[in-house]
């Protein structure tokens, strides 16, 4: 049998990132980085600034000392091997309101993505003569307060705990169209939501100056998912309409996540770091056939690994004004969680670029990044049928603003 595959590339405007890959399962996973972060090759489990929240380990958070806001938008443009180009939209990615407490933490209130997916493209099965396309669109966010203490004399060590609040869902459709006028165009329309809660702990541990440990694990405490399916046949002669609705109660539909990082000082103000992160999606007991083409496909852990590095800008109004930026820079590889028949996932690898740009005397900074990702992997296969392999450039530019209010602080001159 001869399949061939056609994407179809839209340009959609309310949905952000954007890969081919994304069309299965819960999308796109790993989105809770700070642009910091993701310049970093998003490495944060051990390692963040005094300015930036850090999305990853709540122990972190300890070491926030202005209190103020971070806003997040991202954009990005994706390019698929043998079909062309499509731009993506550009918007909002996150948001957090952060609070210092004394002068030992600091807790956060905010909106952060967990996955996304905004993904469309055509099967043509030119023997049997019919199209099947398939679109997914959609996001899960999670509404997060976290509170992170350090400890002892010199803040070796710190503790951070956060609670999320899972809210998001997603429109999975698919057309079946038949060149034979005689039988009837099909049309499938699926709506997930989902709805749940996690709670995270961190520990960050700096066993001597040059080096700092880092670790968080975030348990699933309940979530659930609804599943409306509607279908559709409609011709010059015939209609049927069938609406089927199905809750899922009580049944883990997102994973839990381990993160272990370190960050190491080999100078000053040069900071090199390293992260291990795993969704542990085999533990799921979630049925995902909503996969609208790869019902053979398998579940496993998502795995990304990241290494990092940042040189400081120094903050005085008595050195040039290009001292005070800080540059980043990373890599990254990741394995997905849906893979094909053989148990080979989806596979990402990544290069990071980033800056930051202090000012207002240095109280608030500009931070930017720019990712470029080559994603490969299975995307259609059946028994008999060779695989359909693709491969995919994706550019993702990411910004963020963080302020710091005065009026808004609580830590004192002589506290």
């Amino acid at each position: 049998m001869n399949k061939k595959i056609l994407f179809l590339l839209f340009l959609i405007i309310s949905i952000s990132y954007a890969g081919v890959f994304e069309l299965y399962g819960i999308g796109k996973v790993g989105l809770n980085y700070s642009v910091a972060a993701l310049g970093r090759g998003k490495s944060s489990v051990a390692y963040s600034d005094t300015l930036t929240v850090n999305l990853q380990n709540p122990a972190n958070l300890a070491y926030i000392n202005k209190a103020g806001m971070e806003m997040s938008a991202n954009t990005d443009h994706n390019v698929i091997s043998g079909t062309g180009n499509t731009n993506n939209y550009t918007g909002f990615s996150y948001g957090v309101l952060k609070f210092p407490l004394a002068q030992r933490g600091a807790f956060i209130l905010g909106l952060v993505p967990l996955t996304t997916s905004n993904a469309s493209y055509q099967i043509v099965d030119e023997l049997n003569q019919y199209r099947e396309t398939a679109r997914s669109i959609g996001n899960i966010y999670s509404a997060s307060i976290g509170v992170g203490y350090a400890f002892f004399k010199k803040h070796q060590l710190a503790l951070g705990f956060s609670a999320d609040f899972l809210i998001g869902g997603y429109t999975i459709s698919k057309d079946i169209e038949f060149d034979d006028a005689n039988l009837t165009p099909v049309s499938i329309e699926i709506d997930e939501g989902f709805s749940g809660s996690q709670f995270t702990g961190g520990i960050s541990y700096t066993p001597f100056k040059q080096l700092t440990l880092g670790a968080a694990y975030s348990y699933v405490n309940s979530s659930s998912r609804r599943e409306i399916i509607q279908y559709t046949a409609t011709s010059s002669s015939y209609f049927y309409s069938y609406l089927d609705t199905i809750n899922y109660l009580n049944t883990a539909v997102f994973p839990n996540q381990l993160r272990i990082g370190l960050a190491l000082t080999l100078a000053p103000r040069y900071i090199f770091t390293a992260d291990w992160m795993q969704y542990q999606f085999t533990d799921l007991v979630s049925d995902f056939s909503f996969n609208p083409f790869y019902e053979g496909s398998q579940i496993k852990p998502f795995n990304h690994y990241g290494l990092g590095f940042e040189k400081q800008g120094q903050l005085s109004e008595y050195l040039p004004y290009y001292q005070s930026l800080t540059y980043r820079g990373g890599i990254f590889y990741e394995q997905h969680y849906m893979a094909d028949s053989q148990g080979i996932p989806v596979q990402t690898y990544g290069l990071t670029l980033g800056l930051g740009i202090p000012f207002t005397k240095y109280q608030n900074r500009v931070d930017m990044t720019f990712i470029c990702e080559y994603n490969i992997g299975t995307i259609y296969e059946q028994a008999g049928i060779s695989p359909i392999n693709v491969s995919e450039f994706v550019y993702h530019f990411n910004i963020s603003i963080s302020i710091a209010e005065t009026w808004f602080n609580t830590r004192g001159k002589y506290r």
